[in-house]
């Protein structure tokens, strides 16, 4: 059985990896400068699948020439890890690979850290989740943080069309077909192998065209995963679009979301933002996104996706206002920081037969007896006489419409 495309394209030094030119430079990227100075200390790679991680890992091991082991923290056993570290024993300088680092349990991380503390024993980490969330403080302090970013289209072409060359695959394709594996992978090198690899043996004798691309890959890669970063980046792009009134950037991270797959994370976020960005400007806005999930729920795909469309796009347009959120933040905050003062009498509950006796009630005037529906009085207890959480954003035709009436019927009663 022929080895697997990836294992044969496996960089064993750091000049055959792929994009990373912000640490792979000789000006000032950290990792060529680690090896022109024969330097390592212990790192963590954190980046999207695909990129990269392990195989700069290992390249840069390789480079340095020091000796190194590969522990997976998520399928490795203990006993493993402790031969490692007796391996590590026997010469000046070792490496440890660690992959899926964020799945290694506190047992084994306190055994590697009082190895790692010596300088002795070099950890390389690799994880696809964002390390100041799921890595132990005590471990991430013994390493630098290095993020990797997703190869470009670019950088993909170049790449993928040295190794073909320099690997001498017996693969005939076009420029556009090349072009348009490197699109359909969406910055994962690994998918990129992944279709060349089918082109290779599916396609042995014909030249590789993009019609027999989309044969074997007929949608692009979505990057997108739930613990991963970007699932969260989505969801800040998508709101502060929708916050900036750009329809255009809005429709274009729903789509991205919706075609990720997480319908519930979806909805959570529009949901938020008819509440915290939009608000009194427009309060009806919030039983139309209602609605348009209902109806998501209900029609399904392909067609649910309209009225979830219609939703964002009555967000992007609607006025906007933020200040109910800010009034609700402000006097949530108050409560949590311990301004706890006695209710007033008169607002307290009388609805029992001695609660005269306490005093409870006793002055309560009841608005619906004057004109307006209003009366004068304070409701604040008396150490927060005075405070105002709500402040009227006056530019929304609502809002602005809403404070003017609040206003007149009051002035005429005061």
């Amino acid at each position: 059985m022929a080895e697997p495309l990836a294992f044969v394209l496996r960089p064993t030094t750091i000049s055959d990896i792929i994009g990373q030119s912000h640490i792979i430079n000789y000006h000032n990227g950290v990792i060529s400068r680690m090896l022109k100075y024969n330097y390592a200390s212990s790192l963590i790679f954190y980046g999207d699948p695909g990129v990269g991680k392990s195989s700069i890992a290992r390249a840069l091991a390789n480079d340095l020439q020091i000796d190194y082991a590969i522990f997976n923290a998520e399928i490795d056993k203990k006993q493993d890890l402790e031969n490692i570290i007796k391996q590590a024993g026997a010469v000046k300088r070792f490496i440890i690979i660690v992959e899926e680092v964020h799945r290694m349990n506190k047992d084994r991380q306190d055994i590697l850290l009082q190895y790692l503390e010596n300088g002795h024993l070099i950890m390389f980490a690799c994880t696809t989740e964002n390390p100041y969330f799921v890595i132990n403080p005590a471990l991430r302090s013994r390493a630098n943080i290095i993020k990797l970013e997703r190869i470009t289209l670019e950088e993909m072409f170049t790449g993928l069309e040295k190794l073909i060359i320099n690997k001498k695959l017996s693969l005939t394709i076009t420029t556009d077909a090349l072009t348009l594996i490197c699109q359909l992978a969406s910055g994962d090198l690994r998918i990129a192998i992944n279709i060349l690899e089918l082109c290779l043996n599916l396609y042995p004798t014909e030249e590789i065209t993009p019609v027999i691309v989309k044969n074997i890959a007929p949608s692009a890669n979505l990057i997108n995963f739930s613990a991963g970063d970007e699932h969260h980046d989505l969801k800040s792009a998508l709101q502060k679009s929708i916050r900036g009134s750009d329809v255009d950037a809005a429709l274009y991270y729903f789509a991205r979301l919706l075609a990720s797959g997480d319908y519930e994370a979806l909805f959570r976020r529009m949901q938020i933002i008819t509440y915290e960005d939009i608000g009194l400007a427009n309060p009806a806005i919030a039983g139309h996104v209602k609605t348009a999930i209902d109806s998501f729920r209900q029609i399904g795909l392909p067609e649910g996706r309209i009225p979830l469309g219609l939703a964002i796009i009555e967000m992007c347009l609607s006025e906007k206002s933020n200040s109910a959120y800010l009034a609700t933040e402000q006097a949530y905050e108050d409560v949590l920081n311990g301004k706890l003062y006695p209710i007033p009498h008169h607002l307290r509950d009388s609805s029992y037969a001695s609660a005269g006796k306490l005093g409870n009630g006793i002055g309560y005037q009841y608005p619906h007896d004057f004109p307006n529906d209003y009366v004068s009085q304070q409701y604040l207890p008396k150490e927060m006489r005075g405070v105002v959480y709500y402040h009227p954003k006056l530019h929304s035709v609502y809002e602005k419409r809403i404070n003017e009436l609040y206003e007149r019927f009051t002035k005429k009663t005061k």
